[in-house]
């Protein structure tokens, strides 16, 4: 009796653990901007953008930069120098 109850806390534990992984594996495939940063990037360190908008999967508009380092950084889209800085990055492609 002792033998089949350790089992089944055993079973217990490793069910909660499998469904904590299989959650966590999925959030990790979207992730959302969830602040905006303090530090305005200078657009030579920047090398592309994506926009994310809280009508879909996110809580809060953001512009996501990719910098040189690989770095996703998230902005607010209504500031002036993220504006200026999607201005340049879409220029830069369009002359490629």
């Amino acid at each position: 009796m002792m033998c089949s109850s350790k089992n089944l806390l055993l079973a217990a534990l490793m069910s909660v653990l499998l469904l904590h992984l299989c959650s966590k594996s999925e959030a990790s495939n979207f992730d959302c901007c969830l602040r905006y940063t303090e530090h305005i990037l200078h657009p030579k360190y920047i090398v592309g953008f994506t926009q994310q908008l809280a009508n879909e999967a996110c809580d809060i508009n953001a512009v996501v930069f990719y910098t040189k380092k690989k770095l996703a950084v998230c902005a607010d889209p209504k500031k002036n120098w993220v504006k200026k800085a999607v201005q340049i990055l879409s220029h830069r492609v369009k002359k490629m």
